[in-house]
């Protein structure tokens, strides 16, 4: 131990302007080297708790895994993503319902915009009247909890999904899937090399061996792909299911999108042959949920028409009357 610290002595004694404690000379027991890349374990934390709850219902309810799933998707859509359904609903309906009076003060911010702007020319006074009306809405959809950003809100079950499809991916002993990819491009290679032995352990703690014989109709084994390629159809079918149930999008924007949502729905047929039938069981049960999610709100929480002001100079024909030749 005397040999060890004997470079710190030297140094000590060496230098007289620097006076440091022994004790900060001396490191303890538990110290361990700083990496440049270290670990983060937040997702593997995460995929273990969502093992854990698949595993949890499955010994609960006592159903095989090709129930087990569907009835998986069916408690996280309800527990997580349909509340952000129904909040994002309701501010929706709230909007509408302040629609007649944005339309009053249109009315009062053009005649504000002419008279303090209008010397300025047509631009200048559409711009301010633009700037108050934008105002003014972000004012009352504040007062009335309804602003813009909860149309947003279903897409929190994005996140979501990718966990549970994950973990079910790691459960089946599949390769590395989107998580892992996108994971990766927030840590360096050095990282990656050093977590390539911890994937393969936690790949294994999660391994799900009781999938090969818990599968129903002509899908036995959830661990393999579908044999006669129906789940992959299926899945396709529910996702263009869910994109054309919306109706006509009105801009021009929103009709690309769909248009190109769709195209991707009809690439995923291609791209899911190889993929677990476990994980096509789960994607499309929790799809054909959604959809029926989105129609129970369409009947229980309709979104009703704007009222819009009635046009003026049009004659007021009453019955019983007839038209003057």
């Amino acid at each position: 131990m005397s040999t060890l610290f004997q470079p710190a002595r030297t140094l000590m004694h060496s230098s007289t302007s620097s006076k440091i404690p022994r004790l900060f000379l001396q490191l303890p027991p538990t110290y361990r080297s700083f990496h440049a890349s270290p670990r983060t374990q937040s997702l593997d934390s995460v995929l273990i708790a969502t093992h854990g709850v698949l595993e949890g219902l499955h010994s609960f309810t006592g159903l095989p895994w090709a129930f087990t799933l569907p009835l998986t998707a069916l408690a996280i859509r309800t527990v997580l993503i349909f509340p952000l359904g129904i909040n994002s609903r309701r501010a929706a309906q709230k909007q509408i319902d302040l629609m007649p009076l944005m339309n009053a003060w249109q009315h009062q911010f053009r005649k504000q915009s002419i008279q303090e702007v209008g010397h300025l020319g047509p631009d200048a006074t559409n711009q301010f009247f633009k700037y108050k009306m934008k105002k003014k809405k972000r004012e009352l959809y504040s007062r009335y909890n309804c602003g813009t950003w909860k149309h947003y809100l279903p897409f929190l079950q994005l996140p979501v999904w990718m966990i549970a499809v994950e973990t079910i991916r790691k459960m089946c002993g599949a390769h590395d899937g989107l998580l892992k990819w996108i994971e990766s491009l927030f840590t360096s290679s050095k990282a990656n090399e050093a977590t390539a032995t911890t994937d393969l352990d936690l790949g294994s703690l999660l391994l799900e061996p009781t999938f090969a014989t818990e599968g129903a109709l002509w899908f036995p084994n959830l661990l393999i792909s579908d044999p006669m390629l129906i789940l992959p159809f299926m899945l396709s079918g529910s996702i263009l299911l869910n994109l054309t149930s919306q109706g006509k999008p009105k801009s021009v924007f929103m009709r690309r999108l769909m248009n190109s949502l769709k195209v991707v729905a009809l690439a995923i047929i291609p791209l899911t042959l190889q993929m677990p039938s476990a994980m096509l069981v789960y994607w499309t049960s929790s799809s054909l949920l959604a959809f029926g999610q989105a129609k129970m709100l369409d009947v229980l929480m309709p979104i009703r028409k704007p009222v819009v002001p009635c046009k003026g100079g049009q004659p007021v024909r009453y019955a019983g009357t007839r038209e003057r030749s």
